[in-house]
């Protein structure tokens, strides 16, 4: 039984989160699943002629870590190897290194996601070049088959996964998943919903609200087109505000900490065991919710925030517009002290003798 659901047993479970979330000890299948992804990694690796391979590694510290992007590929230049670039068997070795990293339902919302590319490239002879399935990119930071600190990165339209790794520890932000349409209404594919907890949990969340609740929740000014911190706005995040947990009743705390999970449980289970670990270990009831949009049929958001965890959310217009039906969804998941691994690896230099 995962934290988040022990959680639902007790009426308090801010007390319980406290209580039960200050352990940082590594268990076995923790240890395994990051030994599972390192092999899958090198597999893949392997897999890949030396020019592919020279391609699809990078030094740990590269900038190109952290430049990925949720726009198409002509908007967007990519490094790493891409899925057009590889045979089929280099194609079927890069989704077992997705799966060796995700949960089945991370594993079929990653790859929903890049079918969904492949669907928007039918569309006109012109989005040939920006979308499709082959052009998603993979990249890996580090050696995984020697250094105890590597990544890895799936990079593509809506899509952008970020993984490091820093001995039996793992970082798995910042991840940004998005869909284009947010739902499908015509065509043999109609009704695929690729994000569709993200979206039905989140406006259960706000209709729970009783009046006073939703005061404190919803945000000042105009509903954001997008999330704040999306590529390379990190450095934009807002001060934790909206309805704390604390200030929440039974039913509505479980509501969260569920819509919470929609976003870790993208993860295999053995590895959000640690992220988890580190919503409760800062305190649950440091956790908030804000939301903006109160108008039907018009664009609306909302963010979960903590000292660990910052989850954003929007439903919007279509791009490039500022009316239409809302049907554009970007999300992004971000971890102010973690993101790349960056307090895992400062820690690492610190102290592994072979950095003094």
């Amino acid at each position: 039984m995962n934290r988040i659901m022990q959680l639902r047993i007790t009426s308090l479970g801010i007390a319980f989160g406290l209580l039960f979330g200050l352990s940082n000890v590594v268990s076995a299948s923790e240890a395994q699943a990051l030994s599972d992804m390192r092999d899958a990694a090198s597999a893949w690796l392997q897999s890949l002629g030396p020019d592919l391979r020279e391609q699809a590694t990078f030094p740990l510290g590269d900038s190109e870590r952290k430049a990925w992007s949720n726009l198409p590929a002509s908007m967007f230049k990519r490094e790493g190897v891409s899925f057009g670039q590889m045979s089929e068997s280099q194609r079927v070795l890069a989704h077992r290194l997705m799966r060796s990293t995700l949960s089945s339902q991370g594993y079929l919302k990653a790859s929903g996601i890049m079918r969904l590319d492949e669907i928007l490239k039918g569309f006109t002879a012109s989005d040939r070049l920006q979308f499709g399935q082959e052009n998603y990119w993979i990249g890996i930071f580090g050696n995984p088959g020697k250094n105890t600190a590597w990544g890895w990165q799936l990079d593509g339209h809506h899509l952008a996964l970020n993984f490091t790794v820093v001995g039996n520890q793992l970082s798995a932000t910042p991840a940004f998943l998005g869909s284009d349409p947010a739902e499908i209404l015509n065509g043999a594919n109609a009704g695929w919903y690729v994000l569709s907890d993200e979206d039905k949990q989140g406006r259960a969340l706000w209709a729970s609200l009783d009046l006073s609740q939703r005061e404190s929740a919803l945000l000042d000014g105009e509903t954001p087109l997008d999330v704040i911190t999306g590529p390379g706005r990190a450095d934009q995040a807002p001060e934790i505000s909206g309805l704390p947990l604390a200030k929440m009743n039974e039913q509505q705390r479980e509501k969260l900490m569920n819509l919470i999970q929609v976003y870790l449980g993208n993860l295999a289970p053995e590895l959000a065991a640690e992220q988890e670990r580190r919503i409760f270990d800062a305190g649950t009831d440091k956790l908030h919710f804000a939301w903006a949009g109160t108008e039907r049929g018009k664009p609306y958001y909302y963010r979960i925030h903590g000292p660990t965890v910052l989850i954003e959310f929007d439903n919007s217009y279509p791009p490039g517009q500022n009316s239409g039906k809302i049907n554009h969804i970007h999300t992004v998941w971000r971890d102010s002290e973690r993101d790349y691994g960056d307090d895992l690896l400062r820690r690492h230099y610190e102290t592994s003798p072979h950095h003094q």
